[in-house]
C-alpha cells in the first residue's frame, strides 16, 4: 500500500531557517517560487545572466540571482530547468556552491537516475514532483488548494531528507492534496 503524506505530515517551520534557491522560472519554478513566498519561505530565483524570465521574477516581487549566486547562498536548491539543459546548469553553476548539509532537489528523476547528475555524498538528494503543470500548481494554491505530488528521497546525508522535503511539499501546496512516496527510478 502506498505511503500517502498530508498537510499534518509536515512541517513547514523546518524551512524557517532555510533559504531556498528555485533555479528556473518556467512553468513549474514560477509555481515553486510563488507557493514557497506566500507561505513564509525566504526563496530566491536562479536564472542565467540575460534570461527572459528574470524580469518577470522580479516583477513577481521574487529575489533574482545567476544561478551560481543562488546556489552559492541557499540550504535547498530546487532544479526546475528542463532535463536536456540540467546536467550543464548543475556542473557549471550549482555543484560549485553545493556544500556538505545542503539539499540537491527535483522535481523529475530523469537526470539523477540515468546518472547525468551525480551528487555528492554529503548533500540531501530529494524530489518533490507536483502532478500537474505548473500554471495549475500556481492557481489554485492562492485558494488553499493543492495538486497531488510525489516524493523520493535519493540520498539522506543528514537525517533529515524526508521532512525537509515534505515541508517544501506543504509550501507548494501537495501536501493539501497529498504526497505520494516513490523513488526516482519509479518517478522516472
Amino acid at each position: 500500500m502506498a505511503t500517502i503524506y498530508y498537510e499534518q505530515d509536515a512541517d513547514l517551520a523546518l524551512l524557517k531557517d532555510k533559504k531556498i534557491a528555485v533555479i528556473g522560472y518556467g512553468s513549474q519554478g514560477h509555481a515553486h517560487a510563488l507557493n514557497l513566498k506566500e507561505s513564509g519561505c525566504d526563496v530566491c530565483v536562479g536564472l542565467y545572466e540575460g534570461s527572459r524570465s528574470w524580469k518577470q521574477a522580479e516583477a513577481d516581487g521574487l529575489t533574482v540571482m545567476t544561478t551560481a549566486e543562488a546556489a552559492a547562498a541557499a540550504d535547498i536548491i530546487m532544479m526546475l530547468v528542463p532535463d536536456t539543459s540540467a546536467p550543464q546548469v548543475y556542473k557549471e553553476a550549482v555543484a560549485p556552491g553545493l556544500t556538505a548539509g545542503k539539499m540537491l532537489m527535483f522535481a523529475h528523476g530523469f537526470a539523477v537516475h540515468y546518472g547525468q547528475i551525480v551528487p555528492p555524498e554529503d548533500v540531501d538528494v530529494t524530489m518533490i514532483a507536483p502532478k500537474a503543470p505548473g500554471h495549475r500548481v500556481r492557481a489554485i494554491f492562492p485558494e488553499g488548494q493543492g495538486v497531488p505530488g510525489l516524493l523520493a528521497v535519493y540520498q539522506d546525508a543528514t537525517g533529515k531528507a524526508r521532512d525537509l522535503a515534505l515541508a517544501y511539499g506543504k509550501g507548494i501546496g501537495c501536501t493539501r492534496a497529498g504526497i505520494i512516496e516513490t523513488t526516482f527510478a519509479e518517478e522516472t
